[in-house]
C-alpha cells in the first residue's frame, strides 16, 4: 500500500527536477536585443563626466547581457553597430558608428545579449573601430554578475 502512495510521488518529483533544466540552445554564437540609447548629454555639465563601465550577467541560462554604459561616441554618429568575432575562447565585440559629422562626443548605453555560450573561461575583447580598450577574462556561469570600470 505505501509503494503505492511513494511511487507516484517519487516519479512526480524525478519528472519535476529533470523538467528544470534548460537544454543548451541550438542558436549559433550572436548578439541579440541590440539595443542604443540617444546621446545621454549635450555639452559640459557641472558634475563633470559620468564614470564608463561594462556589466555583465548571466540571463536566460546561457546568454550573457552586456550594458556598455557611458560609451562616448561622436554627438552625431549615424548607426552604432556592434559586430562580433569568435576565435576559440576568445570572443572580440567591436562598438562601431557608422560617421562622425559633428565636432563632439558624448555618452551613449550600449546593451545586448551574447550567446549562447556554455559555462567555462572566455576572453573578452571589447573594441571600439577595431582597436582594444578593454580586455577581459571571464568565468561564465550560471551566477555571472560583474561590474569592469573602464578608465579610458
Amino acid at each position: 500500500m505505501i509503494n503505492k502512495v511513494i511511487y507516484p510521488i517519487y516519479l512526480l518529483l524525478i519528472v519535476s527536477i529533470t523538467s528544470c533544466n534548460k537544454e543548451f540552445p541550438n542558436d549559433p554564437l550572436s548578439i541579440k536585443d541590440l539595443s542604443v540609447s540617444n546621446c545621454k548629454t549635450k555639452g559640459g555639465s557641472s558634475k563633470g563626466i559620468d564614470p564608463e563601465y561594462i556589466t555583465l550577467k548571466t540571463v536566460d541560462d546561457y546568454y550573457l547581457l552586456i550594458n556598455h554604459i557611458n560609451a562616448m561616441f561622436n554627438c552625431e554618429p549615424g548607426q552604432i553597430t556592434v559586430t562580433i568575432n569568435v576565435s576559440s575562447d576568445e570572443i572580440s565585440m567591436d562598438e562601431n558608428e557608422s560617421s562622425s559629422l559633428a565636432n563632439c562626443i558624448c555618452p551613449y548605453d550600449i546593451d545586448f545579449k551574447l550567446g549562447p555560450l556554455q559555462y567555462g573561461t572566455y576572453i573578452l575583447k571589447f573594441k571600439r573601430a577595431g582597436f582594444t580598450f578593454n580586455e577581459y577574462t571571464l568565468d561564465f556561469k550560471r551566477s555571472t554578475d560583474i561590474k569592469i570600470d573602464l578608465w579610458l
